[in-house]
């Protein structure tokens, strides 16, 4: 034997048991391993990725296939159709340089196995008419924390200096999950939000007007951060105190995992224990611990732990596995009878499991000491049961009894317990044995103990026809004062204290008398209209037998009356006798009687009932048929019971077209509605009428069903198409079902025919329009559409182009988007897009974004269509573009007109972009914090002659100017410029004060010289040695004054002291 098994997938491992069945149970087969064979790869390239390097390379990635069905071989990249790379099976990267810039390409991935290739969807890559190039990797890369990282960068080695230059940073590009970060014009960049303990690819990316360019990666790695997302333990119970716990690390580690802590509490309690600590290994734990207790439900989580901190699982929880039960307690048993015992127990004190079962055992206590019994399963409970009856033990028999509860580990027994049953009657008691004494007047009848005695024997009765004759213990006795050729029934009876038991009762003949005790005959075999009877003579025939009569009366009739003698049987010396009675009408009742006669006279036995077998039915009448409205596929057929059933009818069958239906009814059921017909046929019904001998079958009776809308209707076909017409024709249904009246010709639910032709030229349709065509075929009884026949007329020129909607995005840009024409009339091929008559765009967008204006300029675009038929363009739409923020703005010339003034003379921005509303002069003084401004609004006599002079200065300071110009959409500032005041000579100073004083050896004359220091001055400390001329000098910055005495060569040292105060040595 075989079987083909579908529907596998290639390259799969598949196990294959084997089951044979039969009533009584299956067997299976030990596992066969196999393999499918390979098959080409599916799956391939489902996300392509590339990164744009420059205008001439690019970096294609790809993964491994979703279904490699089997072992792949090798890759192969085409381009345009063509082999540019071939790999091994792990490699997922290529460069392909020496591209053309500006040049769409298109890529295919083909990836191969033992079995064979497939290629990968199409790929379509653009190269960039310019980029920028030698771009280099990040200079800096510094990991902030966790989440952020610090990226500085240098210029590209080459790029168009006269466009604006915009980076962006690449993270991981290429993979599936690349990241893009805009740092605008800057060279650095902070990136934030990143993955903690996380390794990533940057890139610097830079873009100018014509297209990007990427340079090489540095490969950086985030810090660690505390873990997250720890999903909870799986635990197994592996035994009664054996868990398996097994766990996965975090779904964000964060880090580098250190450490797992292992924690158990008992299921519904707060106090929880640290079980295990793992550092290395596998992330597993067999607890195995004394405290674990069988079929105990415990929960556990688990703790992962990094540098940082740690993340806390959910609690899981399990139950340990059952063990055998302990601690079963002796039941308690009760007679409650001669025959049970009513046993009752108390579940084990440790179940340690779910109790499924209870097992009573007895064993009977044999008298005999030496001897012994094996036990004997009595019942079995369910496990929520604590009592039951044991039944069919003996009577007043002692019993040991024990209960045995069962979990699914094992089971306990308890003690025995003792009982015994009450005691019954007698059993085993046998007849008597019958001596015949005194010339047939008297009967000696002896009997034995009875097998069982139940219990302790009372008495023995002895009984004829119901009287009692003899009571005692002895087992003889001699009855007499009897009737000769007589038959007695003799019972005997033996009780105890719990009752008595009778023999069957015995018959004993003595001298001859009428026959008696004739039984019912017995029917042998009965037929429809027979019935074969047998019997046996009469119990006590109390002569000679001269013949036996049988009697016959039909059931529903006087017995007396209608009685008749159908059989005489003359020949008695048989053991038995048997007759055939015929001529019996079938399924009727008769009473049948046995008459024996013998020369004292007859007797009769009892009536028997006999019914006749069942015969086939007859005078079936034919069924009438009939239709049911609105319902062509029915018809209702009805039947007449048979005139005569002959038994009991069991069901009914119909016939259709001479075949039987499969199915048959009751036979209360008397009509059946047939469904499933074909429309507008002739059909033939008969029923069948059965009982249990056979069938009989009517006459057929001949319907037609009612006409029905058409079963199948082929789709319409379809020929000289034009762009306006087409022509449809069609055929005859092939299962009409009645007679087509019409038909009727839909194209897009619009009817355009309507009669009894087979075909049709349809006029004024659309261009390039798809339309669906059903045909709809009907008859009397109603119709049918087909399935639509899809086709599409031919193109035409487009019509109707609308103008482009623009949207002024800037002051250097517009946003142009536009819809398809109104009638295409066909495949669109292209648009062309023109501003200002000049073609900027052709391709298959409706949308595009015109950079490198001119701010607050007017454009004018239209778009063309175009399609195989020719084109359609629209009207001209005009936009302006904003005015923008001014640029190229100089720094202001300034001029020092004295110490307290300075003149600001600025010039007009390179680049207005728009209309100057004012100018603002920014001055601030290095050593303050605050800056001033002063505005110009164009009324204001400095803006038109774009000079001001600053006033209330101080003398010889340093101050930094700058102008701001301002249109409506914002400010440009130039630059700061710096200039110094004018001097001024000191002003303030004051008279210095002397103090002539000496020294402690009184060598030398001192003198303490006091003055008001000018503002930022301190004192100085001088020491002269003789009287003199003096020459002082100032040092602003050092804070300390110089003091000198010359009446000829003199010399002064100096230091400095305490502001207002000087001391000279002379």
């Amino acid at each position: 034997m075989e079987h083909i098994v579908q529907g596998l997938q290639p390259y799969t491992n598949y196990s294959f048991v084997l089951m044979a069945c039969t009533v009584a149970g299956c067997r299976a087969s030990k596992p066969s391993m196999g393999r499918t064979l390979q098959d080409a790869p599916e799956g391939i390239w489902a996300i392509p990725r590339h990164v744009v390097l420059n205008s001439t390379a690019v970096e294609l990635y790809w993964s491994r296939p979703s279904q490699p069905n089997g072992r792949l071989t090798h890759y192969r990249l085409l381009r345009d159709g063509e082999n540019v790379y071939t790999s091994g099976p792990h490699e997922s990267m290529h460069m392909d340089t020496d591209l053309q810039p500006n040049t769409r390409y298109v890529y295919e991935l083909e990836a191969s196995t033992d079995a064979g290739s497939s290629v990968s969807s199409r790929y379509i890559i653009q190269t960039p008419v310019s980029s920028p190039e030698k771009i280099p990797a990040p200079y800096n890369v510094s990991v902030l924390g966790p989440r952020s990282v610090f990226v500085m960068w240098s210029l590209p080695g080459v790029y168009n200096s006269s466009l604006p230059l915009d980076f962006s940073v690449l993270l991981n590009a290429g993979t599936e999950r690349p990241l893009s970060r805009s740092a605008g014009p800057h060279q650095f960049l902070l990136l934030d939000g990143l993955d903690p303990y996380t390794t990533y690819d940057i890139r610097v990316q830079a873009c100018q007007a014509d297209g990007c360019g990427v340079g090489e990666g540095i490969s950086v790695q985030t810090s660690e951060a505390v873990p997250k997302a720890l999903d909870p333990p799986e635990l197994s119970a592996a035994g009664a105190a054996v868990i398996e716990v097994n766990w996965s690390p975090p779904h964000k580690p964060n880090g580098l995992i250190t450490a797992y802590f292992l924690y158990r509490r008992l299921r519904g309690t707060l106090e929880e224990l640290l079980v295990f600590i793992w550092s290395e290994g596998p992330l597993e734990f067999i607890d195995a611990s004394d405290f674990l207790k069988p079929f105990t439900e415990y929960e556990y989580r688990v703790t992962a732990h990094n540098s940082q901190g740690s993340a806390s699982s959910s609690w899981s929880f399990i139950r340990t596995l059952e063990a055998e039960p302990e601690d079963m307690d002796m039941p308690t048993a009760w007679p409650t009878g001669a025959y049970s015992i009513l046993v009752n127990w108390t579940q084990p004190s440790n179940p340690n499991g779910l109790i499924s079962q209870y097992k009573v055992l007895y064993k009977q206590q044999p008298r005999d000491p030496t001897l012994n019994s094996s036990s004997i399963t009595a019942l079995t409970v369910r496990g929520d049961v604590h009592q039951a009856h044991v039944f069919g033990l003996e009577p007043y028999t002692t019993y040991s009894v024990c209960v045995e509860a069962v979990n699914r580990a094992g089971s306990v027994c308890s003690p025995w317990a003792t009982s015994w049953t009450l005691q019954a009657s007698p059993s085993g008691l046998t007849n008597f044995s019958v001596e015949k004494r005194e010339h047939g007047r008297a009967l000696l009848l002896h009997w034995p103990e009875p097998a069982l005695p139940n219990g302790v024997i009372k008495t023995y009765n002895i009984y004829s026809d119901d009287n009692l004759e003899f009571s005692g213990l002895s087992r003889q006795f001699l009855f007499r004062r009897l009737e000769p050729y007589t038959t007695y029934s003799l019972v005997l009876e033996a009780c105890t204290e719990a009752g008595c038991t009778r023999t069957v009762p015995q018959p004993v003949t003595t001298e001859e008398a009428p026959p008696s005790s004739q039984l019912t005959p017995s029917a042998q075999h009965i037929g429809t209209n027979s019935v074969e009877l047998y019997w046996v003579p009469p119990g006590q025939a109390n002569g000679r037998i001269l013949h036996y009569q049988v009697v016959v009366v039909k059931n529903d009739e006087d017995d007396t009356e209608e009685a008749k003698v159908v059989y005489t049987e003359r020949d008695v010396q048989a053991y038995s006798f048997s007759c055939n009675v015929s001529g019996l009408k079938p399924w009727s009742k008769y009473k049948f009687q046995v008459r024996v006669s013998n020369t004292a006279g007859s007797a009769e036995s009892p009536w028997l009932t006999v019914q006749t077998k069942q015969a086939p039915p007859s005078g079936l009448a034919a069924p009438t048929v009939s239709h049911l409205h609105g319902r062509p596929n029915e018809l209702f057929v009805n039947w007449t019971p048979p005139f005569e059933a002959n038994g009991a009818l069991m069901s009914y069958r119909i016939q259709r077209d001479g075949i039987g239906f499969p199915f048959s009814f009751d036979s209360s059921v008397l009509n059946y509605t047939d469904e499933d017909l074909t429309a507008y046929t002739n059909y033939s019904y008969a029923v069948t009428a059965c009982t249990v001998a056979g069938c009989v079958t009517s006459q057929s009776t001949t319907v037609r069903t009612l006409e029905a809308s058409p079963a199948i209707v082929e789709p319409p076909t379809v020929s000289n198409i034009t762009s306006h017409s087409l022509n449809a024709s069609w055929t005859v249904p092939p299962i009409q079902n009645g007679e087509i009246v019409a038909y009727i010709l839909q194209i897009n639910r619009e009817e355009v025919y309507h009669g009894k032709k087979l075909s049709v030229q349809v006029s004024n349709l659309q261009s390039h329009t798809p339309y669906a065509l059903i045909l709809t075929a009907c008859t009397n009884g109603g119709c049918t559409a087909s399935l639509p026949t899809s086709t599409l007329t031919k193109e035409a020129p487009p019509t109707s182009m609308p103008a482009p909607i623009l949207k002024v995005t800037g002051p250097e840009s517009v946003e142009v988007s536009w819809k398809e024409p109104d009638y295409p009339n066909g495949v669109i091929t292209g648009y062309e897009l023109r501003r200002d008559g000049q073609l900027i765009y052709t391709g298959m967008d409706t949308r595009y974004h015109d950079f490198m204006l001119l701010p607050s300029i007017e454009y004018s675009y239209t778009v063309m269509a175009n399609n195989s038929q020719g084109t359609a363009t629209s009207l001209a739409a005009v936009a302006r573009t904003q005015p923008s923020v001014p640029s190229g703005v100089a720094p202001p010339q300034l001029q020092a007109l004295g110490p307290l003034s300075v003149l600001v003379q600025w010039d007009a921005p390179a680049r207005a972009n728009g209309v100057i509303i004012s100018y603002s002069l920014y001055t601030r003084d290095p050593t303050e914090p605050n800056m001033k401004r002063v505005i110009f609004a164009p009324h204001h006599s400095a803006f038109q002659s774009r000079s001001f002079s600053l006033t209330a200065l101080k003398p010889y300071h340093r101050y930094e100017v700058r102008v701001e110009a301002c249109t409506l959409l914002g400010c440009a500032a130039s630059d700061w410029s710096s200039i110094q005041t004018q001097e001024v000579p000191p002003a303030g100073q004051s008279a210095p004060l002397l103090e002539l004083q000496t020294d402690s050896e009184g060598m030398q004359n001192i003198f303490l010289l006091s003055w008001s220091p000018q503002p930022k001055q301190m004192a100085n400390f001088c020491t002269m040695s003789s009287t003199g001329g003096w020459v002082k000098k100032q040092e602003d910055d050092l804070h300390f004054s110089t003091a000198t005495y010359q009446p000829s060569i003199m010399t002064t040292s100096c230091c400095p002291t305490q502001p207002m105060s000087t001391r000279c040595g002379l």
